[in-house]
Protein backbone atom coordinates (compact mmCIF):
# COMPACT_ATOMS: atom_id res chain seq x y z
CA UNK A 1 0.00 0.00 0.00
CA UNK A 2 2.78 2.35 0.91
CA UNK A 3 4.63 1.54 -2.29
CA UNK A 4 1.46 2.14 -4.25
CA UNK A 5 0.94 5.52 -2.67
CA UNK A 6 4.55 6.52 -3.15
CA UNK A 7 4.46 5.47 -6.78
CA UNK A 8 1.28 7.41 -7.35
CA UNK A 9 2.67 10.44 -5.56
CA UNK A 10 5.91 10.27 -7.49
CA UNK A 11 3.97 10.02 -10.73
CA UNK A 12 1.89 13.08 -9.85
CA UNK A 13 4.98 15.05 -8.87
CA UNK A 14 6.71 14.03 -12.08
CA UNK A 15 3.71 15.17 -14.12
CA UNK A 16 3.64 18.49 -12.24
CA UNK A 17 7.36 18.95 -12.77
CA UNK A 18 6.99 18.11 -16.45
CA UNK A 19 4.18 20.63 -16.82
CA UNK A 20 6.19 23.24 -14.95
CA UNK A 21 9.22 22.69 -17.18
CA UNK A 22 7.10 22.76 -20.33
CA UNK A 23 5.41 25.90 -19.06
CA UNK A 24 8.76 27.58 -18.50
CA UNK A 25 9.94 26.52 -21.94
CA UNK A 26 6.79 27.91 -23.54
CA UNK A 27 7.04 31.09 -21.48
CA UNK A 28 10.68 31.52 -22.54
CA UNK A 29 9.76 30.87 -26.17
CA UNK A 30 6.95 33.41 -26.01
CA UNK A 31 9.26 35.92 -24.35
CA UNK A 32 11.87 35.37 -27.03
CA UNK A 33 9.24 35.78 -29.75
CA UNK A 34 7.93 38.95 -28.14
CA UNK A 35 11.40 40.50 -27.99
CA UNK A 36 12.36 39.45 -31.50
CA UNK A 37 12.83 42.38 -33.85
CA UNK A 38 11.24 42.19 -37.28
CA UNK A 39 10.76 45.07 -39.71
CA UNK A 40 7.19 45.88 -40.65
CA UNK A 41 5.94 47.70 -43.69
CA UNK A 42 4.59 51.11 -42.66
CA UNK A 43 2.32 53.26 -44.83
CA UNK A 44 2.63 57.05 -44.92
CA UNK A 45 -0.02 58.64 -47.10
CA UNK A 46 -1.74 61.98 -47.37
CA UNK A 47 -3.17 64.77 -49.47
CA UNK A 48 -2.30 68.41 -50.08
CA UNK A 49 -5.35 70.59 -50.65
CA UNK A 50 -5.21 73.99 -52.34
CA UNK A 51 -2.01 72.79 -53.95
CA UNK A 52 -0.12 75.34 -56.06
CA UNK A 53 3.19 73.75 -57.01
CA UNK A 54 4.91 73.21 -53.66
CA UNK A 55 6.96 70.05 -53.16
CA UNK A 56 6.31 67.33 -50.60
CA UNK A 57 9.35 65.36 -49.47
CA UNK A 58 9.06 62.40 -47.10
CA UNK A 59 12.30 61.68 -45.25
CA UNK A 60 12.26 58.15 -43.84
CA UNK A 61 14.95 59.08 -41.26
CA UNK A 62 15.88 55.41 -40.92
CA UNK A 63 19.64 54.96 -40.75
CA UNK A 64 19.31 51.17 -40.98
CA UNK A 65 17.88 51.40 -44.48
CA UNK A 66 19.32 52.46 -47.81
CA UNK A 67 15.96 54.01 -48.71
CA UNK A 68 16.28 57.67 -47.76
CA UNK A 69 13.39 59.75 -49.06
CA UNK A 70 10.36 59.91 -51.32
CA UNK A 71 9.29 62.93 -53.38
CA UNK A 72 6.03 62.36 -55.29
CA UNK A 73 4.86 64.43 -58.25
CA UNK A 74 1.73 65.98 -56.76
CA UNK A 75 0.62 67.43 -60.08
CA UNK A 76 0.18 63.93 -61.48
CA UNK A 77 -1.70 62.67 -58.40
CA UNK A 78 -3.97 65.67 -57.72
CA UNK A 79 -2.15 66.32 -54.46
CA UNK A 80 -2.25 62.76 -53.09
CA UNK A 81 0.84 60.88 -51.99
CA UNK A 82 1.54 57.44 -50.59
CA UNK A 83 4.69 55.54 -49.75
CA UNK A 84 5.61 52.41 -47.81
CA UNK A 85 8.77 51.84 -45.82
CA UNK A 86 10.00 49.12 -43.47
CA UNK A 87 10.67 50.18 -39.90
CA UNK A 88 12.33 48.15 -37.18
CA UNK A 89 11.77 50.62 -34.33
CA UNK A 90 9.01 53.03 -33.38
CA UNK A 91 10.42 56.47 -34.25
CA UNK A 92 9.73 59.82 -35.84
CA UNK A 93 10.12 60.70 -39.51
CA UNK A 94 9.65 64.00 -41.29
CA UNK A 95 7.53 65.35 -44.11
CA UNK A 96 8.74 68.62 -45.61
CA UNK A 97 6.28 71.00 -47.21
CA UNK A 98 6.61 74.73 -47.97
CA UNK A 99 9.99 74.84 -46.19
CA UNK A 100 8.44 73.49 -42.97
CA UNK A 101 8.91 70.15 -41.27
CA UNK A 102 6.01 67.96 -40.20
CA UNK A 103 7.18 65.41 -37.65
CA UNK A 104 5.27 62.12 -37.71
CA UNK A 105 5.68 59.29 -35.20
CA UNK A 106 5.26 55.75 -36.49
CA UNK A 107 5.20 52.31 -34.96
CA UNK A 108 6.29 49.50 -37.32
CA UNK A 109 3.19 48.43 -39.24
CA UNK A 110 1.28 51.70 -38.77
CA UNK A 111 -0.82 53.27 -41.48
CA UNK A 112 -0.91 57.05 -41.17
CA UNK A 113 -2.69 59.68 -43.25
CA UNK A 114 -1.62 63.34 -43.21
CA UNK A 115 -3.80 66.13 -44.63
CA UNK A 116 -2.08 69.42 -45.48
CA UNK A 117 -3.97 72.62 -46.32
CA UNK A 118 -1.51 74.65 -48.39
CA UNK A 119 -3.50 77.87 -47.86
CA UNK A 120 -3.13 77.63 -44.07
CA UNK A 121 0.52 76.52 -43.81
CA UNK A 122 2.10 79.97 -43.64
CA UNK A 123 -0.32 81.84 -41.39
CA UNK A 124 -2.15 79.16 -39.41
CA UNK A 125 0.39 76.32 -39.32
CA UNK A 126 -0.93 74.42 -36.31
CA UNK A 127 -4.35 74.07 -37.92
CA UNK A 128 -3.03 73.38 -41.42
CA UNK A 129 -2.10 69.78 -40.61
CA UNK A 130 -4.47 67.00 -39.52
CA UNK A 131 -3.78 63.33 -38.90
CA UNK A 132 -5.88 60.19 -39.22
CA UNK A 133 -5.20 56.47 -39.26
CA UNK A 134 -3.04 55.12 -36.43
CA UNK A 135 -2.24 57.36 -33.42
CA UNK A 136 -3.77 60.63 -34.72
CA UNK A 137 -3.92 62.28 -31.27
CA UNK A 138 -0.29 61.47 -30.53
CA UNK A 139 0.84 62.80 -33.89
CA UNK A 140 -1.09 66.03 -33.55
CA UNK A 141 0.34 66.60 -30.08
CA UNK A 142 3.87 65.83 -31.28
CA UNK A 143 3.45 68.03 -34.34
CA UNK A 144 2.36 71.07 -32.30
CA UNK A 145 5.20 70.57 -29.79
CA UNK A 146 7.82 70.19 -32.50
CA UNK A 147 6.65 73.27 -34.41
CA UNK A 148 6.83 75.28 -31.18
CA UNK A 149 10.15 73.94 -29.89
CA UNK A 150 12.01 73.95 -33.23
CA UNK A 151 11.33 77.64 -33.68
CA UNK A 152 12.85 78.36 -30.26
CA UNK A 153 15.77 75.97 -30.75
CA UNK A 154 16.72 77.38 -34.17
CA UNK A 155 16.92 80.87 -32.67
CA UNK A 156 19.46 79.72 -30.09
CA UNK A 157 21.36 76.74 -31.54
CA UNK A 158 23.95 75.53 -28.99
CA UNK A 159 27.60 76.05 -29.85
CA UNK A 160 30.37 73.92 -28.37
CA UNK A 161 33.99 75.04 -28.24
CA UNK A 162 36.24 72.68 -30.16
CA UNK A 163 39.21 73.46 -27.95
CA UNK A 164 37.32 72.58 -24.77
CA UNK A 165 38.60 69.78 -22.57
CA UNK A 166 36.35 66.70 -22.25
CA UNK A 167 35.32 67.86 -18.77
CA UNK A 168 34.40 71.33 -20.04
CA UNK A 169 32.58 69.89 -23.05
CA UNK A 170 30.49 67.49 -20.98
CA UNK A 171 29.63 70.30 -18.56
CA UNK A 172 28.42 72.40 -21.53
CA UNK A 173 26.35 69.50 -22.85
CA UNK A 174 24.85 68.92 -19.41
CA UNK A 175 23.80 72.58 -19.23
CA UNK A 176 22.08 72.28 -22.62
CA UNK A 177 20.31 69.08 -21.52
CA UNK A 178 19.12 70.84 -18.35
CA UNK A 179 17.81 73.75 -20.43
CA UNK A 180 15.95 71.30 -22.65
CA UNK A 181 14.47 69.54 -19.61
CA UNK A 182 13.33 72.84 -18.08
CA UNK A 183 11.80 73.97 -21.37
CA UNK A 184 9.84 70.74 -21.76
CA UNK A 185 8.70 70.89 -18.14
CA UNK A 186 7.48 74.47 -18.51
CA UNK A 187 5.60 73.63 -21.72
CA UNK A 188 4.10 70.54 -20.09
CA UNK A 189 2.79 72.55 -17.16
CA UNK A 190 1.03 74.92 -19.56
CA UNK A 191 -0.25 72.37 -22.09
CA UNK A 192 -0.45 69.19 -19.99
CA UNK A 193 1.67 67.01 -22.28
CA UNK A 194 1.08 63.28 -22.34
CA UNK A 195 3.62 61.10 -20.54
CA UNK A 196 4.80 59.69 -23.86
CA UNK A 197 5.37 63.08 -25.48
CA UNK A 198 7.29 64.33 -22.44
CA UNK A 199 9.58 61.32 -22.72
CA UNK A 200 9.95 61.59 -26.49
CA UNK A 201 10.55 65.34 -26.44
CA UNK A 202 13.48 65.04 -24.05
CA UNK A 203 15.09 62.10 -25.89
CA UNK A 204 14.68 63.91 -29.21
CA UNK A 205 16.12 67.18 -27.96
CA UNK A 206 19.00 65.37 -26.21
CA UNK A 207 20.20 63.73 -29.41
CA UNK A 208 19.48 66.80 -31.52
CA UNK A 209 22.00 68.56 -29.30
CA UNK A 210 24.36 65.56 -29.38
CA UNK A 211 24.43 65.66 -33.18
CA UNK A 212 25.90 69.18 -33.04
CA UNK A 213 29.15 67.67 -31.70
CA UNK A 214 30.45 66.45 -35.05
CA UNK A 215 32.93 69.30 -35.41
CA UNK A 216 34.31 68.60 -31.93
CA UNK A 217 34.75 64.97 -32.88
CA UNK A 218 36.56 65.83 -36.12
CA UNK A 219 38.84 68.30 -34.41
CA UNK A 220 39.75 66.16 -31.40
CA UNK A 221 39.42 62.53 -32.46
CA UNK A 222 43.18 62.02 -32.45
CA UNK A 223 43.70 63.79 -29.13
CA UNK A 224 40.92 62.66 -26.81
CA UNK A 225 39.18 59.41 -25.89
CA UNK A 226 36.03 60.02 -27.91
CA UNK A 227 34.38 56.77 -26.85
CA UNK A 228 34.28 57.85 -23.21
CA UNK A 229 32.92 61.25 -24.22
CA UNK A 230 30.16 60.08 -26.56
CA UNK A 231 29.09 57.20 -24.29
CA UNK A 232 29.21 59.31 -21.13
CA UNK A 233 26.31 58.54 -18.74
CA UNK A 234 24.67 61.89 -19.57
CA UNK A 235 23.72 60.40 -22.97
CA UNK A 236 22.42 57.14 -21.47
CA UNK A 237 23.49 55.57 -24.76
CA UNK A 238 22.54 51.96 -24.03
CA UNK A 239 18.89 52.71 -23.20
CA UNK A 240 16.82 51.23 -26.04
CA UNK A 241 14.15 53.90 -25.56
CA UNK A 242 16.53 56.28 -27.35
CA UNK A 243 15.49 54.70 -30.66
CA UNK A 244 12.30 56.78 -30.32
CA UNK A 245 14.14 59.66 -32.00
CA UNK A 246 15.58 59.52 -35.50
CA UNK A 247 18.72 61.30 -34.27
CA UNK A 248 19.85 58.48 -31.98
CA UNK A 249 21.26 56.20 -34.66
CA UNK A 250 23.50 59.00 -35.95
CA UNK A 251 24.95 59.31 -32.46
CA UNK A 252 25.62 55.57 -32.43
CA UNK A 253 27.54 55.89 -35.70
CA UNK A 254 29.87 58.40 -34.06
CA UNK A 255 30.25 56.11 -31.03
CA UNK A 256 31.28 53.23 -33.26
CA UNK A 257 33.82 55.42 -35.07
CA UNK A 258 35.13 56.57 -31.68
CA UNK A 259 35.81 53.04 -30.48
CA UNK A 260 39.40 52.93 -29.13
CA UNK A 261 41.91 51.02 -31.22
CA UNK A 262 45.63 50.53 -31.61
CA UNK A 263 46.25 52.73 -34.65
CA UNK A 264 49.73 51.34 -35.34
CA UNK A 265 48.49 47.76 -35.16
CA UNK A 266 45.51 48.51 -37.41
CA UNK A 267 47.74 50.24 -39.95
CA UNK A 268 50.08 47.25 -39.99
CA UNK A 269 47.22 44.78 -40.51
CA UNK A 270 45.76 46.91 -43.31
CA UNK A 271 49.14 47.21 -45.03
CA UNK A 272 49.40 43.41 -44.89
CA UNK A 273 45.82 43.13 -46.21
CA UNK A 274 44.76 41.19 -43.12
CA UNK A 275 41.29 42.68 -43.24
CA UNK A 276 39.62 39.87 -41.32
CA UNK A 277 41.94 40.52 -38.37
CA UNK A 278 41.08 44.23 -38.52
CA UNK A 279 37.34 43.54 -38.43
CA UNK A 280 37.63 40.94 -35.68
CA UNK A 281 39.66 43.40 -33.63
CA UNK A 282 36.89 45.99 -33.91
CA UNK A 283 34.24 43.45 -32.97
CA UNK A 284 36.21 42.29 -29.94
CA UNK A 285 36.76 45.86 -28.77
CA UNK A 286 33.03 46.64 -29.08
CA UNK A 287 32.12 43.51 -27.11
CA UNK A 288 34.53 44.66 -24.42
CA UNK A 289 33.20 48.22 -24.26
CA UNK A 290 29.44 47.91 -24.89
CA UNK A 291 26.88 45.81 -22.99
CA UNK A 292 25.01 43.11 -24.85
CA UNK A 293 21.75 44.29 -26.40
CA UNK A 294 20.03 45.91 -29.35
CA UNK A 295 22.01 49.15 -29.08
CA UNK A 296 25.26 47.24 -29.49
CA UNK A 297 23.67 45.29 -32.35
CA UNK A 298 22.85 48.49 -34.22
CA UNK A 299 26.33 49.93 -33.72
CA UNK A 300 27.94 46.75 -35.02
CA UNK A 301 25.46 46.39 -37.87
CA UNK A 302 26.24 49.89 -39.17
CA UNK A 303 29.97 49.16 -39.09
CA UNK A 304 29.73 45.72 -40.73
CA UNK A 305 27.30 46.97 -43.36
CA UNK A 306 29.94 49.43 -44.54
CA UNK A 307 32.57 46.70 -44.55
CA UNK A 308 30.43 44.26 -46.56
CA UNK A 309 29.44 46.93 -49.03
CA UNK A 310 33.13 47.33 -49.82
CA UNK A 311 34.25 43.71 -49.43
CA UNK A 312 31.22 41.37 -49.54
CA UNK A 313 33.41 38.26 -49.42
CA UNK A 314 34.37 39.05 -45.82
CA UNK A 315 30.95 37.95 -44.56
CA UNK A 316 31.97 34.29 -44.93
CA UNK A 317 35.40 34.89 -43.39
CA UNK A 318 34.30 36.51 -40.13
CA UNK A 319 32.67 33.77 -38.09
CA UNK A 320 31.70 36.15 -35.27
CA UNK A 321 29.08 37.82 -37.51
CA UNK A 322 26.86 34.76 -37.24
CA UNK A 323 26.87 34.65 -33.42
CA UNK A 324 27.56 38.13 -32.09
CA UNK A 325 24.10 39.69 -32.61
CA UNK A 326 21.32 39.31 -30.07
CA UNK A 327 18.79 39.77 -32.90
CA UNK A 328 18.75 37.47 -35.93
CA UNK A 329 17.53 40.33 -38.12
CA UNK A 330 20.96 41.96 -38.32
CA UNK A 331 22.84 38.83 -39.33
CA UNK A 332 20.16 38.01 -41.91
CA UNK A 333 20.43 41.47 -43.45
CA UNK A 334 24.22 41.30 -43.64
CA UNK A 335 24.02 37.89 -45.30
CA UNK A 336 21.59 39.22 -47.91
CA UNK A 337 23.80 42.24 -48.50
CA UNK A 338 26.84 40.03 -48.96
CA UNK A 339 25.07 37.80 -51.47
CA UNK A 340 23.83 40.82 -53.37
CA UNK A 341 27.27 42.42 -53.63
CA UNK A 342 29.52 39.42 -54.14
CA UNK A 343 29.61 39.61 -57.92
CA UNK A 344 29.89 43.38 -58.20
CA UNK A 345 31.73 46.09 -56.33
CA UNK A 346 29.70 48.80 -54.63
CA UNK A 347 31.16 51.43 -56.93
CA UNK A 348 29.92 49.56 -60.01
CA UNK A 349 26.25 49.34 -59.03
CA UNK A 350 25.33 52.14 -61.39
CA UNK A 351 26.22 52.07 -65.06
CA UNK A 352 28.17 55.01 -66.47
CA UNK A 353 24.98 56.28 -68.09
CA UNK A 354 23.12 56.11 -64.77
CA UNK A 355 25.93 57.96 -63.03
CA UNK A 356 25.41 60.98 -65.26
CA UNK A 357 23.35 63.57 -63.41
CA UNK A 358 20.71 65.47 -65.32
CA UNK A 359 18.73 68.56 -64.49
CA UNK A 360 21.60 70.44 -62.79
CA UNK A 361 21.26 74.22 -62.87
CA UNK A 362 24.12 76.71 -62.56
CA UNK A 363 23.42 80.25 -61.36
CA UNK A 364 25.56 82.70 -63.32
CA UNK A 365 25.13 86.46 -63.77
CA UNK A 366 21.73 86.22 -62.11
CA UNK A 367 20.59 83.70 -64.74
CA UNK A 368 20.04 79.96 -64.49
CA UNK A 369 21.87 77.80 -66.99
CA UNK A 370 21.06 74.08 -67.35
CA UNK A 371 24.11 71.84 -67.61
CA UNK A 372 24.35 68.75 -69.85
CA UNK A 373 24.31 65.31 -68.22
CA UNK A 374 27.52 65.14 -66.18
CA UNK A 375 29.47 63.40 -63.43
CA UNK A 376 29.33 66.38 -61.08
CA UNK A 377 32.62 66.05 -59.21
CA UNK A 378 34.49 65.30 -62.45
CA UNK A 379 32.85 68.35 -64.02
CA UNK A 380 33.81 70.60 -61.10
CA UNK A 381 37.39 69.30 -61.03
CA UNK A 382 37.79 70.09 -64.72
CA UNK A 383 36.05 73.46 -64.57
CA UNK A 384 38.10 74.63 -61.60
CA UNK A 385 41.30 72.78 -62.48
CA UNK A 386 44.20 73.44 -60.14
CA UNK A 387 41.90 74.72 -57.40
CA UNK A 388 40.84 73.34 -54.04
CA UNK A 389 37.03 73.11 -53.87
CA UNK A 390 35.16 73.57 -50.60
CA UNK A 391 31.67 72.12 -51.17
CA UNK A 392 28.70 73.24 -49.07
CA UNK A 393 25.85 70.75 -49.56
CA UNK A 394 22.66 72.40 -48.33
CA UNK A 395 18.88 72.48 -48.72
CA UNK A 396 16.45 75.39 -48.76
CA UNK A 397 14.38 73.92 -45.90
CA UNK A 398 17.38 73.24 -43.63
CA UNK A 399 17.59 75.81 -40.80
CA UNK A 400 21.16 74.91 -39.73
CA UNK A 401 22.28 75.15 -43.40
CA UNK A 402 21.01 78.71 -43.67
CA UNK A 403 22.40 79.60 -40.24
CA UNK A 404 25.86 78.57 -41.48
CA UNK A 405 25.66 81.13 -44.29
CA UNK A 406 26.28 83.82 -41.66
CA UNK A 407 29.78 82.40 -41.17
CA UNK A 408 30.80 81.95 -44.81
CA UNK A 409 32.00 85.55 -45.49
CA UNK A 410 34.87 85.14 -43.02
CA UNK A 411 35.96 81.90 -44.63
CA UNK A 412 35.70 83.35 -48.15
CA UNK A 413 37.64 86.47 -47.17
CA UNK A 414 40.52 84.42 -45.76
CA UNK A 415 41.04 82.61 -49.07
CA UNK A 416 40.08 85.39 -51.50
CA UNK A 417 43.52 85.51 -53.16
CA UNK A 418 44.25 81.79 -53.02
CA UNK A 419 43.45 78.79 -55.20
CA UNK A 420 40.20 77.98 -53.39
CA UNK A 421 36.70 77.94 -54.90
CA UNK A 422 33.61 77.81 -52.71
CA UNK A 423 30.90 75.73 -54.35
CA UNK A 424 27.35 75.59 -52.99
CA UNK A 425 25.29 72.57 -54.00
CA UNK A 426 21.58 72.85 -53.26
CA UNK A 427 19.90 69.42 -53.05
CA UNK A 428 16.42 68.00 -52.42
CA UNK A 429 14.84 71.44 -52.47
CA UNK A 430 12.17 73.64 -53.99
CA UNK A 431 13.77 75.46 -56.90
CA UNK A 432 11.51 78.51 -56.37
CA UNK A 433 13.17 79.06 -52.97
CA UNK A 434 16.76 78.52 -54.15
CA UNK A 435 17.73 81.87 -55.65
CA UNK A 436 15.74 84.02 -53.13
CA UNK A 437 17.56 82.38 -50.20
CA UNK A 438 20.95 82.94 -51.87
CA UNK A 439 20.13 86.61 -52.44
CA UNK A 440 18.61 87.16 -49.00
CA UNK A 441 21.65 85.71 -47.25
CA UNK A 442 24.22 87.17 -49.70
CA UNK A 443 25.78 83.76 -50.17
CA UNK A 444 29.05 84.01 -52.09
CA UNK A 445 30.71 81.38 -54.24
CA UNK A 446 29.49 79.23 -57.11
CA UNK A 447 25.90 77.95 -57.04
CA UNK A 448 24.45 74.70 -58.41
CA UNK A 449 20.97 73.22 -57.99
CA UNK A 450 20.36 69.47 -58.24
CA UNK A 451 16.89 68.07 -58.91
CA UNK A 452 15.44 65.22 -56.86
CA UNK A 453 16.89 62.38 -58.93
CA UNK A 454 20.34 63.97 -59.18
CA UNK A 455 20.22 64.73 -55.44
CA UNK A 456 19.56 61.11 -54.57
CA UNK A 457 22.36 59.80 -56.80
CA UNK A 458 24.86 62.41 -55.58
CA UNK A 459 24.11 61.76 -51.90
CA UNK A 460 24.23 58.01 -52.40
CA UNK A 461 27.50 57.99 -54.34
CA UNK A 462 29.21 60.22 -51.81
CA UNK A 463 27.63 58.60 -48.75
CA UNK A 464 26.18 61.88 -47.48
CA UNK A 465 23.72 61.35 -44.66
CA UNK A 466 22.12 64.73 -44.19
CA UNK A 467 22.22 68.52 -44.38
CA UNK A 468 24.35 70.47 -44.12
CA UNK A 469 27.34 68.42 -45.30
CA UNK A 470 30.75 69.83 -46.13
CA UNK A 471 33.36 68.27 -48.43
CA UNK A 472 36.69 69.27 -49.90
CA UNK A 473 37.84 68.22 -53.36
CA UNK A 474 41.60 68.75 -53.42
CA UNK A 475 43.87 69.42 -56.40
CA UNK A 476 44.43 65.69 -56.86
CA UNK A 477 40.65 65.07 -57.02
CA UNK A 478 40.70 63.32 -53.65
CA UNK A 479 37.52 63.79 -51.59
CA UNK A 480 37.76 64.80 -47.93
CA UNK A 481 34.56 64.19 -45.95
CA UNK A 482 33.39 65.23 -43.46
CA UNK A 483 35.26 68.50 -42.97
CA UNK A 484 34.65 71.40 -40.55
CA UNK A 485 31.79 73.75 -41.29
CA UNK A 486 32.18 77.54 -41.81
CA UNK A 487 31.10 78.42 -38.26
CA UNK A 488 34.08 76.39 -37.05
CA UNK A 489 36.25 78.97 -38.78
CA UNK A 490 39.69 78.13 -37.38
CA UNK A 491 39.34 74.40 -38.07
CA UNK A 492 37.88 74.98 -41.55
CA UNK A 493 40.78 77.29 -42.46
CA UNK A 494 43.31 74.76 -41.18
CA UNK A 495 41.73 71.94 -43.18
CA UNK A 496 41.54 73.92 -46.42
CA UNK A 497 45.15 75.11 -46.04
CA UNK A 498 46.30 71.53 -45.60
CA UNK A 499 44.89 70.77 -49.08
CA UNK A 500 46.57 73.70 -50.84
Amino acid sequence: MVNSINTKTMSMNFNKATCLILGCVLLFACSQEKNRLEPKRTVIAGVVTNYSGEVVLINYCNNLSDERRYAPNLTETNGYFKTEHEYLFAQNLTIRFANRFINVFVHPGDSIFVSIDANEVRDNYNNAITFSGDNPELNKELFIWHAYSSNIFNQDIPHFENNASPKELLASIKREFDKAHDSIKAYSERINMSDFLRKWAYVDRKFTIANLLLDYYIENKNKENMWDIFTNPIFDVFDEDNFLTMYFQYHLSVCMNALPQNEDEISRLVSEKKYVSVIQSRIEKLLEKAPKGVVRDVMLFGFLKGVINEMPELYDSISAIKTVFTQDYFNTELKKLSEKNKTIEQAAKLSEAERLLDGILYLTNDKMEELPNIRLLDFLSTKYEGKVLYLDVWATWCGPCIEEFKSTPGLHEHFKDKDVVFVNLCLSSNIDSWRPIILKNSVGGEHYFLGDNASKIFMGENNLEGFPSYMILDKNRAIHYPVPRPSNLESAIKKIESCL
